[in-house]
């Protein structure tokens, strides 16, 4: 079954909804959206893969399509040009040449009058981010870090560090991500996660604008009902020239319990004005798409337990660089379990030797995003700096699990001591209850005894009362 082009509402898996097939079309082109179910040509969405591979196979115009195809390549007007190339190459050379060595030498001494401001500052940037970004070398020339960041973050650079073949390789392995609570797409890993998927969507196959191959990101979160989190502030750096992409406020799509104002940042104030002025983002689903304009399946996406991120942004993700993973695994080992979580501001301290999260207006999401930034390019081009710490820090480790285990002996043996005197006392207390007790029934006992002797006992046997009481008074027995 497919959507027909009435005049009802399309929705996308994004929830993004539009008036008719043709937007439809247009933004599964661009997103890569339901793609295995959507035909463009046609403007029709199957509920199945297979619906659309059945409407390719029998639909009159797919087939009108391909055979179409075939005729451009029998032609042979390709050979035209290879014969022009050779008779205009030889000649262009040669007016080159012609002019003196003089007029040369004024010209180029123009050039670097001009050329030096621009060319210095860029002279080793471009030959890197041709190799490590998708974008084409005039975006690459101008991206890096502008000059209000470099004052305000001096210790963030615009080194690039080995490159994207290095990074490839860190990638993390599907399995250990869905471990640590990522969501990569897969309906089968919902038994192992905590949360709904019913909101999630892939990343697109192509972006919708200049694709970045690495990009760094921070989100920062409040919450909402039922102690979940939701989406406030997003940031996105593109990891090997510095550029940023994406800094603004996100408004909440749901009611706020808690602005977390301390972690977040995010005051209602500031929220207010952000959505005022049109400097905020419409919701988690807007962030999404914003992100899409950057990073698609193929795009390494690399962060401080990003699986907290990706949860609010409701992304799956395969390509992920995890900072708190890499500083784990190299720790306690590849493959072995996280025993410990090392913090953001704690390895940006002991690594790079700079202080972040230090204003008591809340955490700064791009600080925390360029510092993740500089700390996976420096475990990139310092392994052997990152061995030496890795082995500092598991004897630390060990020595702090050691201390921590005789603190909770110590805590369990002083909390039984105290649980045997409080035995001792209650069973002191019980003993002297008893005791009591005892005592009680005896004299009880002998106090019936002998309520029941003076029942017994007819003392008339023993007493003759006279039966003149006045006589018995004057009687010399009476006195």
């Amino acid at each position: 079954m497919s959507q027909g082009k009435g005049s009802r509402k399309l929705k996308c898996d994004c929830a993004s909804t539009f008036g008719d097939a043709q937007s439809l079309s247009q933004h599964v082109k661009e997103t890569g959206h339901m793609r295995h179910r959507f035909c463009a040509p046609c403007c029709k969405l199957f509920s199945t893969k297979g619906g659309l591979d059945q409407h390719e196979k029998t639909a009159a115009k797919h087939r009108r399509a391909k055979a179409s195809v075939v005729p451009p390549k029998t032609n042979a007007p390709k050979n035209k040009p290879q014969t022009d190339k050779p008779v205009a190459a030889p000649r262009k050379p040669v007016a080159v040449a012609k002019p003196p060595k003089v007029a040369q030498g004024v010209t180029e001494k123009k050039k670097d009058s001009k050329v030096p401001t621009k060319v210095n500052s860029h002279d080793i940037q471009p030959v890197k981010t041709s190799s490590t970004t998708g974008s084409t070398s005039k975006e690459t020339v101008s991206a890096g870090l502008p000059d209000f960041l470099t004052k305000k973050y001096p210790w963030a650079s615009n080194w690039e560090g080995p490159g994207i073949n290095a990074l490839k390789k860190r990638c993390h392995d599907e399995v250990l991500l869905v471990s640590y609570g990522y969501y990569t797409g897969h309906p089968s890993h919902q038994m192992n996660l905590k949360f709904s998927i019913k909101k999630f969507i892939s990343t697109p196959v192509k972006a919708g604008g200049v694709r970045r191959k690495a990009i760094a990101l921070d989100c920062e979160m409040v919450g909402v009902a039922g102690g979940r989190d939701e989406l406030a502030h997003l940031c996105a750096v593109d990891l090997f020239t510095g550029e940023i992409l994406i800094n603004t406020l996100v408004y909440p799509t749901e009611v706020v319990k808690d602005w977390r104002t301390k972690y977040s940042g995010v005051t209602p104030a500031k929220m207010a004005m952000a959505r005022a002025s049109g400097q905020a983002l419409d919701g988690w689903p807007a962030a999404r798409a914003k992100l899409f304009q950057f990073a698609d399946a193929d795009t390494i996406l690399v962060g401080h337990s990003l699986n907290h991120d990706l949860k609010v942004l409701r992304i799956a993700h395969k390509r992920v660089v995890d900072s708190a993973i890499l500083i784990s695994e190299a720790v306690f080992g590849k493959g072995n379990r996280m025993l410990r979580r090392w913090g953001l501001k704690t390895l940006s301290q002991d690594l790079l030797g700079i202080t972040i999260q230090s204003s008591r207006g809340g955490h700064d999401c791009l600080e925390d995003t360029l510092a993740t930034r500089e700390l996976v390019l420096w475990c990139l081009r310092e392994r052997q700096k990152l061995d030496v710490w890795a082995k500092k820090a598991l004897i630390e480790y060990e020595e702090e699990k050691r201390k921590s285990q005789e603190r909770q002996r110590a805590k369990a043996k002083a909390e039984r001591e105290a649980r045997e005197k409080e035995m001792e006392k209650q069973k002191q207390e019980l003993q002297i209850e008893a005791s009591s007790i005892e005592e009680d029934d005896h004299n009880d006992y002998y106090r019936d005894s002998f309520d029941s002797f003076d029942e017994h006992i007819d003392w008339g046997e023993y007493v003759q009362v006279p039966l003149d009481y006045e006589v018995s008074l004057s009687s010399p027995w009476y006195d």
